[in-house]
This record gives C-alpha cells, structure tokens and sequence, in this order.
C-alpha cells in the first residue's frame, strides 16, 4: 500500500504535465496525496477492520457473508473519509459517488478500480483470496467487468510478488488471465496518451514494474511514461513494494504528505499488516526455487564434429535454466541499484575477509561471521567466474553454495528487524 501512495505522491505533479524521462526529483513542490492514496487508505481501512472482526480461518476468509460485510465497510470508509477531501482529484462520475446519500455501482472501467486496490493484494493470505478481496472492494463502483480485470490483476501481481515470484512468473500469469503486455515501455513512451481506463493503464503499469530494477526506477519508469502520471505510479508503486519493499529514506518523505488523520490509517495499517523489510527479498526468494528446481543447467557437449580443421570442436558449455537466468539478471539489477556495497571490488573484498577468489576458499567459507557486503562479494564472484570458466557458476548451485549464500542473506535480514522491533 505503501508504494501506491509514493507512486501517487510522486505523479501528482505530472498528471497534466507529463514528464518522459527518468530524470526528476521524486518530491518537489507540487507534489501531493490525490485521491488515488486517500481512496487507498479507505480501502485499507474498510479490509482492517473487517479481517480484525472476522479473522480468517485456514487460508482463505472465506463465505459470501464476509464479502458483503467488507463491500458495505469499505463504502462506507470511501464516501466518509472523501467527503473529507472533495478537492483531492477525484473523476465526475466518483465524486458524484462519494457525495451519494444512496451509492450504487456505475458500470465503470476506469483505472480508479486499479489505483485503489493494493491493500486486498497485501491482506491476501491466498490467489483466491487475492482475487475476491480485490473483486468485493472493487464492485461497488466499478462494476464493468474491465474495472474488476484491472483491478484484480494488480491485486494479483502483487500478492505473487509478496510470495516470492520471479519476474517471468509475473509477466507470465498475467499475460495468460489478463493482459497481453506485448509492448516495451521504450517503444510506446513518445505515443502514449492520457487514458483513465483500466485497460489502458493497468497493462502499461505492470511492464513499468516488469521493466525496473528496483523500487525507485519503477517509480521513475511510471513517470516517464506520461500519460495518467500519478495513477500509472500508484499502480507500479504498488507491485514494486511488494517485489523489492520501500527505501527508509523514500517512505519517511512520502509519509510527511499525509495529514493527520490519513498518516493514522496508514499506521494502524502497518501495525496490521506490517511491512517484511527484507532488504535481500528479491536474491532471497530464489534459495526454495533453486533446491525445487528439477534441472539448473544442461552441458551441451559437441558431438557433431571431428577435430579438424574442416570441423573444429566447440567447447562444452553449460545452457543454463531460465530460473538461473532470471536470477543472474536480478542479481546484476541489485548490483547496480546498490553501489554503496562497492561490488566491482569483489575479489577486495574477499580479501579483507581472509578470502580468495578461488572455488575452495569460497566453498568453505565460515558465513556465520561474515558481513551482508561479504556474502554478496561470494555471489558476484561465483557468477563472474561463468566468465573465465563454463559451468562455474552451476557447480557452486549444486554443491549447495549458493544456497547457503543466500540463507546467510535471509538472516541478516531477520536480525535487521530483530533489531528494529526492539
């Protein structure tokens, strides 16, 4: 939820004056919480206080009888808490909505189904879950069947990326139930136009997301696209918290535009559903994916040529996995998004830790003393070695060093916020 209110925050001031490039200050005058976050914050509202009053059982929340309450709770919060700010941006036919003494949906398939709506995406415990949370807080406005598709993808995208999906998985389920995302945001930044649909704006926020490499480029990558800024960077926001979670230094200024009452939503929220926080979420998520993997990488070995001049032999080589893949890539976007860890001295670092840049000094490294910098100067230097070696980088996968690289991540961030909460 967090990352839809910076999104909204940081777009406010190019709704109507786009800007088609990444280079901008994220908070300058102008900026502001439009109603894309205080409609956030209703919704959160109206999900928090019906999951305090009905708990879920198992892993779903479950009967029709709970929906209904939460649809009547979130109205409730989105006209009492807009009435509260009539001049915060909301659309012609919403405000008519919130200033309804009898409300009723009204067929809609604007983006405000989508820009609303990633609360029901961090309160899901399930896919189903995600899809009826998001589809109970959606209908009693935007009841068009392409507002519930807007809204439920965004919902879905972030609840996958909550549990650990890779990038591909992301782009993968929503091409197969929702979108066809067959663009890249480079081709279509000098011709996309303001538009207030869900299918207009739900698919372009989610490649914006797709296409970052952390969570400040998303929110730069929305706002370069122009078009409707402000919802387009709530929606990326949203998907890019729960992928790579929130900078302190971005959340505490994005907070200070929150008045009173909303930065008390926004508290009570997070004391319910509290942020993960782990720095290292996005390299962490692989350590289950990789031990379940059924293969990492295949030698491909020639066997077609004979050793002559006519036919030299091609060296063997390792085709790797699409999942070793992905996580190569993610690794070098942690990298780069992550300077202060001074990476392209690696092989220093290992050496300021009583380490080489060898297969059996890295293999039998004690991790229990080693520092966050140390860990990930391990990991750089087994995929550099890919380079001067073919299928270095799988025989630290399958000899299980990579893994326990990784754990030795996972738990610098637990005691991260062991320190935190004390």
């Amino acid at each position: 939820m967090l990352g839809a209110i910076i999104g909204d925050i940081v777009g406010s001031r190019f709704e109507f004056n786009n800007h088609r490039s990444k280079e901008f200050d994220l908070f300058a005058d102008g900026c502001f919480a439009t109603d894309d976050s205080i409609m956030t914050l209703a919704v959160a509202k109206g999900i928090m206080e019906v999951v305090k009053a009905n708990p879920p059982s198992g892993y779903a929340y479950g009967h029709a009888e709970f929906y209904g309450y939460l649809a009547d709770r979130v109205e409730r919060y989105m006209q009492e808490i807009g009435h509260k700010y009539p001049n915060c941006g909301f659309g012609g036919m919403f405000y008519k909505w919130v200033f309804s003494k009898d409300p009723e949906p009204y067929n809609s398939f604007g983006n405000g189904a989508a820009m609303r709506v990633s609360p029901a995406g961090f309160a899901a415990i399930s896919e189903r879950d995600a899809i009826d949370l998001a589809e109970a807080v959606t209908v009693i406005t935007h009841d068009h069947e392409e507002g519930v598709k807007g809204a439920t993808a965004t919902t879905l995208a972030i609840f996958l990326a909550r549990h650990g999906a890779t990038k591909n998985e992301i782009r993968e389920r929503i091409v197969l139930d929702y979108y066809p995302l067959d663009f890249r945001i480079n081709d279509i930044r000098s011709t996309y136009k303001f538009n207030e649909t869900c299918q207009e704006t739900v698919p372009q926020a989610i490649e914006c997301f797709l296409e970052s490499t952390s969570f400040e480029d998303a929110i730069r990558t929305a706002i370069s696209l122009g078009g409707d800024s402000d919802t387009i960077g709530a929606i990326t926001g949203a998907i890019a918290e729960a992928y790579y979670g929130v900078p302190v230094d971005i959340k505490e200024k994005a907070l200070s535009y929150l008045d009173e009452e909303l930065r008390a939503i926004f508290d009570a929220w997070y004391e319910f559903r509290p942020s993960d926080g782990e720095k290292f979420k996005v390299l962490t998520k692989y350590i289950g994916k990789i031990s379940a993997a059924d293969s990492l990488g295949e030698w491909i070995i020639d066997k077609e040529n004979d050793g002559t001049p006519e036919h030299p032999i091609n060296m063997p080589f390792v085709n790797y996995s699409r999942l070793v893949i992905d996580f190569e890539q993610e690794f070098y976007q942690f990298f780069e998004a992550n300077p202060e860890y001074l990476l392209t001295g690696y092989r220093e670092i290992l050496e300021k830790n009583g380490l080489k840049w060898n297969n059996k000094k890295m293999r039998s490294a004690d991790l229990n003393g080693l520092d966050e910098q140390c860990v990930l100067a391990l990991i750089t230097g087994a995929i550099r070695a890919e380079r001067f070696c073919d299928g270095a980088l799988l025989g630290f996968i399958e000899d299980g060093s990579l893994a326990k690289w990784l754990k030795r991540l996972k738990d610098i961030d637990w005691q991260r916020q062991e320190r935190q909460i004390q």
